[in-house]
């Protein structure tokens, strides 16, 4: 038995997923032409990331307004869920284009136009045709773009349908099917929020809440909702150096230290909105070091594990660097998990993307940032997040992240078996692992990259189901996380596997499906190939994100995979 087959080109994966930020991408080709950023066919796109391209739901939106507006046919725009996010895209188009572009023109409130849910306010920034791939830049790397079931709610609305629309798969017999058929979406969105909010604050609810993050008094007032995932870490950046202007500091000075590889659009979200960074590995922390000892560096940035090489940070050293040099220490841990991981007491900031394990259905954007009560840093950001955030995050959104992320112990769990399953049969076939005439160069996963540093910030449970601090979390057994990626011998032997397989195929992690990337090839221009391979990463690379199917149609999926790889 096989996993599914792949849907067309641009399709939702799965099939008929409204809101899927799953764009099918059946080929190796596919996946190159998005990372040089070829035109996608709007006729054929069903769906796709949000940040990458504009959704289908925006663009009947984007349309209105324009006219509207009575742009020109020079013209087009972007839209924002607030003033204040429509204002940061100006300025920074200004920045762009400063002949161009004017701080007093060209931002306009579009609520009414596109009939936006009464509460909520649309803006609409114009901008030349000419401009668009610098402005995508900033929708890619902000994410402060409107969200799609903000504008599905727009276009209902204008077809007299008033009732708050989730957008939930409702095609019978459709692969979600049974879980939103025994799941119910609260009719709260406050209540919602609170419950995401203590759900990654890995906390409990009533004065003997459990608390699995282990650090004392963490609350889930210390989380802050975003949009998306990207949005939480733009906002980290933008504390960091209004923090540091406040204090004398001039922040186009100061860069950002960065240790192993971070998620791809974390650099290039730097590149364009900062001074830039300076790259570290496990192996060159002594470089780090003295690098803090003679120049200003705002934070220290480090995703656990990273991704795509699955490699960990040595947190306990990073926590001694930074508190010797007084800096704040930002870690992602989206692959990682944090009920697998405990990272907290090794940071003064923690970031994740909701849209991945956490919601695991891949059909809802969300971002959190969690404050450690315990550093020192606290009360500075505390307060100026308290000061400066805005809750942007639209309700339909935080009720279908509430609803998704209900199951996610047991989806972890299984998750977790089936990747370490799926490494442990990689490994032994691969050149890393001793086997001689095998195409599998190496395989990525915190058991076999980094394996002490993960396994030294892994959370300790005991087999009575109660962890460290002595609480009950249902008797979850952390792990590895569920993201398992490898290298072929040679670029052939890669495309082959990947367009042989049959499995999903499609960008993203932390899904109930068994996805398989090309993540160099999606993630990078070909022309930064070179600083791919100087980073210790191949071309040939193919990420898996392990879902929850039965391990042996994973792992016969696999093989048959194998098998045509060996032949090419």
């Amino acid at each position: 038995m096989l996993l599914q087959r792949n849907p067309p080109l641009d399709h939702c994966i799965p099939p008929n997923t409204p809101h899927s930020v799953i764009q099918s991408l059946p080929t190796w080709q596919d996946n190159v032409y998005r990372a040089i950023g070829r035109p996608v066919q709007s006729d054929l796109l069903e769906t796709c990331y949000p940040r990458f391209v504009i959704h289908p739901f925006l663009r009947p939106l984007i349309k209105q307004s324009l006219e509207t507006l009575k742009a020109s046919p020079e013209q087009t725009c972007f839209l924002f869920p607030s003033l204040t996010l429509a204002k940061a895209f100006r300025s920074y188009m200004c920045l762009q284009f400063p002949s161009s572009f004017s701080e007093q023109t060209d931002l306009h409130c579009v609520s009414t136009t596109v009939n936006a849910p009464p509460g909520f306010e649309v803006f609409a920034v114009l901008f030349h045709a000419d401009q668009r791939s610098s402005a995508m830049m900033f929708w890619m790397f902000s994410g402060t773009g409107i969200s799609t079931r903000l504008a599905e709610n727009c276009i209902k609305r204008q077809n007299g349908d008033l009732e708050l629309a989730l957008g939930l798969p409702t095609e019978p017999g459709h692969e979600y099917s049974n879980y939103y058929n025994s799941h119910s979406a609260l009719t709260s969105v406050s209540e919602a929020k609170t419950k995401v909010k203590l759900r990654y604050a890995g906390v409990g609810e009533g004065s003997s809440a459990s608390n699995i993050r282990g650090v004392d008094d963490v609350k889930s007032s210390d989380v802050f909702l975003f949009p998306t995932g990207m949005n939480a870490i733009w906002n980290v950046h933008q504390m960091l150096q209004d923090v540091c202007e406040s204090n004398g500091t001039g922040p186009n000075k100061l860069k950002t230290a960065q240790v192993n590889i971070l998620y791809v659009d974390s650099y290039k979200l730097l590149d364009k909105t900062s001074s830039g960074y300076h790259f570290f590995t496990n192996e060159t922390l002594d470089d780090l070091e003295r690098l803090l000892e003679d120049s200003a560096v705002v934070g220290i940035f480090t995703d656990f594990p990273g991704n795509p090489h699955l490699r960990s940070a040595d947190l306990p050293r990073l926590r001694r660097l930074a508190d010797k040099h007084n800096i704040p220490i930002i870690i992602d841990e989206t692959t990682g998990s944090h009920l697998n991981v405990s990272v907290l007491k090794y940071a003064d900031i923690v970031v994740g993307s909701l849209t991945k394990v956490f919601s695991g259905f891949a059909n809802v954007l969300g971002g959190a940032l969690l404050l450690n009560p315990s550093s020192h840093f606290y009360p500075k950001f505390k307060a100026y997040l308290d000061a400066n955030y805005e809750d942007d995050y639209f309700d339909a959104d935080a009720l279908v992240m509430e609803l998704n992320s209900r199951g996610f112990e047991e989806r972890l769990t299984q998750i977790n078996r089936n990747s370490e399953a799926l490494a442990d049969w990689l490994f032994v076939r691969s050149k890393v692992g001793g086997m001689e005439n095998t195409v599998i160069e190496e395989v990525f996963y915190p058991k076999y990259q980094s394996r002490e540093n993960y396994e030294h910030c892994m959370r300790v449970v005991s087999t009575s189901g109660e962890d460290s601090t002595g609480t009950n979390q249902d008797q979850f057994q952390p792990g590895y996380s569920g993201v398992v990626a490898l290298t072929f011998t040679s670029l052939e032997a890669a495309k082959t596997f990947y367009e042989s397989i049959q499995c999903y195929k499609g960008t993203t992690l932390g899904t109930v499906v068994t996805l398989l990337s090309p993540f160099i090839a999606i993630a990078f221009h070909p022309s930064k190939m070179d600083w791919v391979r100087e980073h210790g990463m191949s071309e040939a690379l193919v990420r898996f994100s392990v879902g929850l199917e039965d391990i042996s149609r994973i792992l016969n999926s696999v093989e048959a995979a194998l098998f045509a790889a060996e032949r090419c």
